[in-house]
């Protein structure tokens, strides 16, 4: 799930910053990776978490053929959690991925 949040951001994001954020607290755990890249248009970040959606213009070339997003949502909703993509400001796409307490192995 991680690892296809990051390839994703590093793709979209081109030469920009990766950003990653992890939080813990009593109710669960929120990850956060976002990048600077064109963003996802709102009317677009449901559908995106479809197998083998990409959004219009994209390309096999890109290395993608659709379904890194789709298998995040399923490990997240798997542990009793969620992913949502939300914009980062003006450029960019930001997926927020919550886990309730207890999802996580302890270390």
């Amino acid at each position: 799930m991680v690892r296809n949040l990051l390839e994703n951001a590093r793709r979209h994001g081109g030469e920009a910053e990766v950003s990653v954020m992890l939080a813990s607290a009593a109710a669960g755990t929120m990850l956060e990776v976002c990048d600077r890249g064109p963003g996802v248009p709102q009317a677009e970040r449901e559908r995106i978490f479809e197998p083998f959606y990409r959004l219009p213009g994209a390309s096999e070339k890109a290395g993608s053929v659709g379904l890194g997003l789709s298998l995040v949502r399923q490990i997240a909703r798997r542990h009793g959690g969620e992913v949502e993509c939300l914009p980062h400001g003006e450029h960019g796409a930001c997926f927020r991925v919550t886990l309730p307490s207890g999802a996580l192995p302890s270390a």
